[in-house]
C-alpha cells in the first residue's frame, strides 16, 4: 500500500454511511488499518456495534456509532445534529449508502423507488451540503461518492437505479470543480458488480453478476480510497468495464440500451 494513501487518512475523522454491510464494511476495515478515526452509520445497530468492537480491538482506533435511516427524509439532518451534539467534526465523508432494484419498472413497489431515490440521491446531497462548509473553511477535506458503472447509460430493467447513479456522477464531477481551489477532494467511485448483499436486495443473481466480472468489496473499496487520496475525479473498479463503456460511446444509444437490457432482463 502506498504510504501517501495511508498518510492521507491517518488521524482523520471519516464518516462512512451504509457501514454495516458490503463495501461499507470494507471501507471501515481499510480505514481502521490506515489509522483513521471512524464514524459509522447505518440502520442496523447490532451490526454497527459488532463492527465497532472488532475495529477497536484489532486496530485500536476510535470508532463512533450513530444509528440512522437515510431512507427517512429527516435522516441526514438528524445525523448531522447528532454529530454536533457529540462534537464530532467530519474531515472526510464517504457517501456509500445505496441500493437498487432489478426488474420491470411496473413490478417495483412505489415505496421502494421512493426510498431508493431518497438514499441514493437526496440524502447524499443533504449530507454533503451540511458537512462540506466546514471542509471549505478549513481548506482541507474530502468527499467520496459511490456511484456505479450503471450510471453511465440508461439501462432497461435497472431504470431507476441507473438514473440515480447518473445523478451521483454528475453531482460529484460538478462539485469537484467548484471546491477544487479550496483543497477539498471530491471523487466518485463507479464499481461494476460486487459480491455483496446488494445483489440479493436488488434481485440480481450471482450467476448473472459473475458473467460481467464479480468483484470483491475489498478491492472496490481500496480503489475508491486511493482515488480520493490521490484527488482523482473518478475511479472505475475494473479496467475492462471502463473499456466496454468507452466502446459503447461509439455505438448508437439504442444499441447500448438494447445490450444493457438483455444483460439485466430477468428470464
Amino acid at each position: 500500500m502506498n504510504s501517501k494513501v495511508k498518510q492521507y487518512y491517518k488521524g482523520k475523522k471519516v464518516l462512512v454511511t451504509g457501514a454495516s454491510s458490503g463495501i461499507g464494511i470494507s471501507f471501515t476495515r481499510l480505514l481502521a488499518s490506515f489509522g483513521a478515526e471512524l464514524i459509522l452509520t447505518a440502520r442496523r445497530q447490532e451490526r454497527l456495534k459488532s463492527i465497532a468492537e472488532e475495529l477497536s480491538t484489532d486496530d485500536k482506533v476510535r470508532v463512533h456509532v450513530i444509528v440512522c435511516d437515510l431512507s427517512d427524509p429527516e435522516g441526514p439532518k438528524e445525523l448531522v445534529r447528532e454529530l454536533a451534539e457529540r462534537e464530532l467534526s467530519v474531515d472526510i465523508l464517504i457517501n456509500n449508502a445505496g441500493f437498487g432494484y432489478n426488474g420491470r419498472f411496473e413490478d417495483g413497489k412505489l415505496e421502494q423507488y421512493e426510498d431508493m431515490m431518497q438514499v441514493n440521491m437526496q440524502s447524499l446531497v443533504i449530507l454533503t451540503r451540511l458537512l462540506i462548509p466546514d471542509m471549505l473553511a478549513k481548506g482541507s477535506g474530502g468527499v467520496l461518492n459511490i456511484a456505479s458503472m450503471a450510471g453511465f447509460l440508461p439501462i432497461p430493467y435497472f431504470s431507476v437505479y441507473s438514473a440515480t447513479k447518473q445523478f451521483v456522477i454528475n453531482v460529484s464531477l460538478s462539485l469537484r470543480k467548484e471546491v477544487k481551489k479550496n483543497n477539498v477532494h471530491v471523487s466518485v467511485l463507479c464499481p461494476g458488480p460486487v459480491d455483496t448483499e446488494f445483489l440479493r436486495v436488488a434481485g440480481i443473481s450471482k450467476k448473472k453478476a459473475a458473467f460481467r466480472g464479480l468483484q470483491s468489496p475489498q478491492s472496490v473499496a481500496l480503489k475508491g480510497l486511493k482515488a480520493l487520496a490521490g484527488n482523482k475525479k473518478m475511479a472505475v473498479s475494473r479496467a475492462f468495464l471502463w473499456g466496454a463503456y468507452l466502446f459503447s460511446k461509439w455505438l448508437p444509444l439504442s444499441i447500448s440500451m438494447f445490450v444493457g437490457g438483455i444483460a439485466m432482463k430477468k428470464k
